[in-house]
């Protein structure tokens, strides 16, 4: 088991926001029911976001694991999106018919937002965790391009924005959040796993270390270890590292010289005693 570290900057944020935003939501979701005024909801769902950010802060310092453990398993983080489900339905009813503002924000928008910090949030604990697995030199490194979105994402971002901006004209506010919001998250989520190409972050990789594969994107990591991949096979120009339902494919548009890969991660198995074979 990696050793416990102090969680980033980013984690412990993103911690914050999540936790802010699921205790707001909870206490302005209970406080709307109780027909308050927009004030009194606003200042209710400030406190909520204030509240739940310190409970981070104090997470993180009580736990200097967290981000480690949170990072390293798949289930665990699935566990994020959980709250912000209700969000969806939220968001479907909202889409077709007319609901108030202040329960929409709070009930909707405050799902929504978990589902986008959630998201960012498990990148950003799995990516630290990565970072503690592999703290030793990678054998080799390639530059590696990872699968452009293209027009249909930039089509997607622009149409849901479209569908925000009409519904805000046509005075349906609840269903123009919810379309802002879906906008919003699909562009981080582009952003984080490469797919938007902007100037910001690290150049994406990939990484053959001892322990496993790492795949470098903009501001994430993702890690493969070898004892869960059961062949390694150049298919026409695709390398596939076989792993049952979460097989990693890295096409040559990706990664120039996959012949150099193959050999490369064949070597590092050996070496590393794994249980695995090579399928021409």
């Amino acid at each position: 088991m990696p050793d416990a570290t102090s969680p980033s900057s980013g984690f412990r944020t993103a911690l914050g926001l999540y936790l802010g935003a699921l205790v707001a939501g909870v206490a302005a979701s209970v406080a709307a029911t109780q027909q308050v005024s927009d004030a009194v909801l606003a200042a209710v769902f400030v406190g909520g976001l204030a509240t739940g950010g310190i409970f981070g802060v104090v997470a993180t310092r009580l736990d200097g694991d967290l981000a480690i453990r949170l990072g390293r398993s798949r289930r665990r983080r699935a566990l994020l999106y959980l709250p912000g489900i209700p969000g969806l339905l939220g968001a479907a009813a909202a889409t077709m018919s007319w609901s108030p503002i202040a329960s929409t924000f709070v009930a909707t928008g405050s799902s929504l937002a978990l589902l986008v910090v959630g998201y960012v949030l498990g990148g950003i604990a799995r990516s630290e965790y990565v970072e503690t697995i592999t703290a030793d030199e990678p054998a080799a490194t390639w530059e590696w391009t990872p699968p452009d979105g293209g027009k249909a994402d930039t089509l997607l971002a622009v149409l849901w924005g479209f569908l925000a901006l009409v519904n805000a004209i046509d005075g349906n506010v609840a269903a123009a959040i919810v379309w802002l919001l879906i906008a919003i998250g699909w562009i981080v989520a582009g952003a984080i796993e490469g797919r938007w190409r902007t100037p910001w972050g690290a150049d994406p990789e990939i990484r053959v270390h001892e322990a496993g594969l790492v795949k470098r994107r903009p501001f994430t990591k993702a890690f493969v270890p070898w004892e869960e991949v059961s062949h390694v096979r150049l298919h026409e120009d695709e390398l596939v590292l076989d792993r049952g339902l979460f097989d990693v494919r890295l096409e040559r548009s990706e990664l120039a010289d996959l012949e150099a890969v193959r050999e490369t991660i064949e070597r590092t198995l050996e070496t590393a005693g794994a249980d695995a074979r090579s399928v021409p």
